[in-house]
């Protein structure tokens, strides 16, 4: 007999009840998803998992006691496997920024469709990071400027910081760039030099402050 993978275990937090309890509704459905229950505000979220913790939150931004940003650096700090999916109203490129520069694993506005956020949740459950194409719009409109001078990238490290910043794994990037594993390893070690760079994710955001990502 096969055993079933485990199912993704989904919190939605959401300070508007009926919309939490909608949400829960259409994801409950997917035979591959369990629902943990919903919350209104951060707090109840770092409260339920303590109890039970969950693979994916999905998460509004504005919310009483802790909002969106707030819970959301407390829970990479404390459970730093956990993904969250920012669901919001919000598309100002304040809101997106601010959330992206303390780690979400995606962002989609509250008009996307049905399928559209299950394929989010899968996403980013394969370490990929996942945004809604108006939320895309706004950070490329926001990044549209020309390098700073001072990195000198090749056009090979400029597609693998693309790749890199896209959510790719280095196996992944090996097959798409027709390199060995040794080479990826290599040339990531590299950019990170280059960039001065604590991390990848570090790496990512200055690359899109300099605008070495973004551009149109």
């Amino acid at each position: 007999m096969i055993d079933k993978p485990n199912p993704i275990k989904l919190i939605i937090a959401d300070d508007h009840e009926i919309l939490a309890n909608g949400m829960a509704s259409i994801l409950a459905k997917q035979a591959d998803f369990e629902m943990l229950g919903t919350a209104q505000n951060g707090r109840e979220v770092l409260d339920m998992m303590a109890i039970n913790p969950a693979d994916v939150i999905v998460m509004d931004l504005n919310m009483p006691e802790l909002d969106g940003i707030e819970t959301t650096q407390i829970l990479k700090k404390k459970y730093p496997k956990v993904k969250v999916l920012i669901l919001s109203m919000f598309d100002r490129e304040g809101y997106i920024q601010s959330a992206l520069d303390i780690g979400v694993d995606g962002y989609v506005l509250k008009n996307i469709g049905e399928q559209e956020i299950i394929s989010a949740i899968h996403r980013i459950l394969e370490g990929k990071t996942y945004f809604s194409q108006d939320v895309m719009e706004k950070v490329a409109i926001k990044m549209r400027h020309e390098p700073e001078p001072g990195i000198k990238l090749s056009a090979t490290e400029r597609k693998m910081l693309k790749y890199l910043s896209e959510g790719d794994t280095s196996g992944e990037i090996s097959e798409k760039m027709n390199l060995a594993t040794n080479s990826v390893m290599s040339y990531r070690k590299l950019l990170l030099q280059k960039f001065e760079a604590k991390n990848v994710s570090h790496m990512i955001k200055m690359a899109y402050e300099k605008g070495y990502l973004g551009k149109p």
